[in-house]
């Protein structure tokens, strides 16, 4: 308690007092835990202390539209081919070391707290190491990955460059399952190694999957929960399924509103459980109504391996290319889009939209016809609501 009154202590007088109230009980729904002489809430948020933290509640102190979380895709490539998967091959391009650095740095300047590594498997760039180490300073890293290519070599590198969380994703408590999922024989095993590995390593190891309706009825989950209770990590990091990728045209994938419940209900249930077992992040807690909503296009993006500027990972819709235009403009223009967050997952109203053979991400001209700013009226998500509300109803946006 002592610990959280230091890390929030700096808003008082800064946002209003109710809001203060409100985040104080919603943090009682987190395992709050230490690693390396810092504090973690769970992976959504900066370490505290640290610039980034720092950084992250000024923004949020201020009511600024920043990308606080973006997630960048340093290569479409793969050894495994998962169904579920929110990248596609159909645009294999790759960005260039040297773009890649001054991709990093225009998010550093527009903001951004967190930024997140994915792919494919960007543990195929060898250049993984430097582009972390780039972005030391006010600005957390993460690396999602299903763990393969991870040595301990490797590891080390990562550490050094000063990642703060390794994710590895897990498909299955069983190995057959897992693999099958994978579409590649002995997947199981090479990630439980790389949990091995990263954790030897001094690394923040989260294990990440996955949550489908077969998970979700099957009691899966709270199998792969045991599972990394037995592995030591720090985090289990829940994802909500999203009709997108391979899945794209198939809304039936995505989750019913008591599906999502039932994450929302693990993340309190296993953190309300203060000892034993790694903390819960699950999205469809943290981005629900009454946490943050939805806030792709306004408080998070995503840019493929080719630069195409998208609202989220899980929303292939580009409003440009970064490596063609700046990315401060883009973000500029997608204010008329995405002005404030939003109650639902957008997906959950695009999902039937978007033909399973198309071309991912969409092009600009029909990104824009997908997508309708939010109505004056609609309702804000509660994690925002004293903030933005006054602002809302006088201008319309924020």
């Amino acid at each position: 308690m002592f610990e959280l009154v230091k890390m929030f202590g700096g808003l008082v007088g800064r946002v209003p007092m109710g809001h203060l109230w409100y985040f104080w009980r919603k943090m009682q729904c987190e395992k709050l835990h230490r690693f390396d002489s810092q504090v973690r809430i769970n992976s959504f948020f900066p370490p505290w202390p640290s610039p980034a933290f720092s950084r992250f509640f000024d923004h949020v102190a201020n009511r600024r539209r920043v990308p606080l979380s973006v997630y960048v895709s340093l290569t479409p490539h793969c050894p495994f081919r998962c169904r579920h998967c929110s990248v596609t091959s159909r645009r294999p391009s790759e960005m260039t070391h040297e773009l890649t650095l001054d991709v990093l740095s225009q998010i550093r300047r527009l903001g951004a707290c967190i930024v997140g590594f994915t792919g494919g498997e960007p543990l195929l760039r060898k250049d993984l190491p430097e582009l972390i180490a780039s972005l030391q300073g006010d600005v957390t890293s993460m690396v999602f990955t299903t763990g393969w290519g991870l040595t301990p070599d490797l590891a080390r590198q990562l550490k050094a460059a000063g990642l703060d969380c390794l994710t590895i994703a897990i498909e299955s408590a069983s190995p057959k399952t897992h693999d099958a999922a994978r579409n590649f024989e002995g997947s199981f095993q090479a990630a439980e190694l790389a949990i091995g590995v990263a954790r030897d390593a001094g690394l923040y190891t989260a294990v990440s999957t996955v949550g489908t309706h077969a998970k979700i009825s099957s009691g899966e989950l709270e199998k792969i929960y045991d599972k990394t209770r037995q592995w030591g990590v720090q985090e289990f990091r829940l994802v909500a399924s999203v009709a997108t990728g391979e899945k794209a045209g198939c809304p039936s994938f995505m989750l019913r509103p008591e599906e999502h419940e039932k994450l929302a209900n693990f993340h309190r249930d296993n953190n309300a459980a203060k000892a034993g077992g790694p903390t819960v992040a699950s999205s469809a807690y943290l981005e629900s109504d009454e946490f943050f909503g939805c806030g792709a296009g306004y408080n998070h993006l995503f840019i493929d391996s080719a630069g195409e500027v998208c609202p989220c990972d899980f929303m292939p819709l580009s409003f440009g290319n970064c490596t063609q235009k700046p990315l401060a403009e883009i973000w500029k223009e997608m204010n008329a889009y995405f002005p404030r967050p939003r109650c639902g997952c957008i997906m959950n109203r695009l999902a039937g939209k978007i033909k399973p053979d198309s071309i991912l991400p969409l092009p600009v001209s029909q990104s824009q016809t997908l997508i309708s700013p939010p109505a004056r009226n609609a309702p804000l998500p509660q994690g925002y609501l004293r903030f933005l509300k006054k602002d809302v109803a006088r201008y319309g946006r924020v």
